[in-house]
């Protein structure tokens, strides 16, 4: 089936107003690209220059209406860290934003993470063409989302994107083992923990080159029916190096605490969210190498930045709201 024609005249929607899609927002402002935030709520803080449109996106007819006159519809809304939830309501998501897509010949571009790749261990390091094999409950409901997708692009015509992350680092970012485990403790002049092993490389993709590459990748017509890994700087760290650093920036212990796995899933009997987490802690007891060498072949002028000079943007971002 032939692609609905792309509007004329582009407009961006974005549907999730957190830190990927503020930093989207302002990379396609930065780009001359007219552009609105969704979210479910009102924002409690502003980008700049951009307008905000409140939209649930369980809403069919809301996300249909929403998208009129789109061109280039984007998934960057997370939901409550929670499997049940995520298997009732994501594939309601997904839904809802293929038919508006649809509906109005637009484009969707899904910012993803990498939680569908398995089997165990993971490849060292990850490309796109890792298998889709999840070992988590929350990976299955990824990896249904995926073949949502693919198959609105084969049977109903949809031009579709799938930008993956590394677990993400940043200003302002809050959603990250980075900041709960340990960052936000180092503000307090305590000692950093970790979630697994801090001596194995783990990537970190930098939350505003995500947004300036979901943008170019919108604008890219060839960059379409594929999925792509957002820039993220190379050779990965340990999370103890880059712990280490947070807490010389801060003046805080740089010693660095592994919980170990049977404490874990001991708290999550009283912690619902650490209970939700430690499907996950896979990711934390192997190497995981993120690479984005695809993208950086297709934009070679993408400058991505480096490890250093993220994590201290993203402490002066707590520094300065303290």
């Amino acid at each position: 089936m032939n692609a609905p024609p792309l509007t004329l005249c582009t407009h961006h929607l974005i549907v999730g107003d957190g830190v990927i899609g503020q930093a989207t927002a302002q990379a396609l402002r930065a780009l001359s690209q007219p552009v609105t935030l969704a979210s479910r709520h009102a924002p409690t803080r502003a980008t700049a220059h951009v307008p905000h449109l409140v939209l649930d996106a369980l809403d069919g007819a809301a996300m249909r209406a929403a998208a009129t006159g789109v061109s280039h519809l984007y998934l960057t809304l997370g939901l409550p860290y929670r499997a049940a939830v995520w298997q009732r309501d994501w594939p309601r998501v997904m839904r809802n934003a293929i038919d508006a897509a649809l509906a109005h010949g637009a484009r969707l571009l899904w910012f993803d993470n990498v939680y569908a790749y398995g089997p165990l261990p993971l490849r060292v390091p990850m490309r796109e063409d890792h298998p889709i094999d999840p070992p988590s409950c929350k990976g299955k409901v990824r990896a249904g989302l995926l073949t949502m997708l693919q198959q609105a692009g084969e049977r109903e015509g949809l031009r579709w994107l799938v930008a993956r992350s590394a677990d993400f680092y940043g200003p302002d970012v809050r959603l990250s083992a980075l900041y709960s485990a340990a960052i936000q403790r180092q503000l307090r002049c305590r000692v950093a923990c970790w979630l697994g092993d801090p001596d194995t490389l783990h990537s970190f993709t930098y939350t505003p080159d995500a947004g300036r590459a979901l943008a170019r990748l919108a604008l890219d017509d060839a960059a379409y029916q594929q999925s792509w890994h957002l820039p993220t700087a190379a050779p990965a760290p340990t999370p103890r190096e880059l712990l280490t650093a947070s807490a010389r920036l801060l003046g805080a212990p740089t010693d660095v605490h592994a919980l170990p796995l049977p404490l874990i899933h001991v708290l999550g009997l009283a912690v619902p969210l650490l209970r939700e987490v430690s499907e996950m802690l896979y990711q934390n007891r192997q190497s995981y190498v993120f690479s984005s060498e695809k993208f950086m072949r297709r934009y070679p002028d993408f400058d991505v930045t480096p490890y250093a000079e993220g994590l201290r943007a993203m402490v002066e971002s707590f520094r300065a709201r303290a």
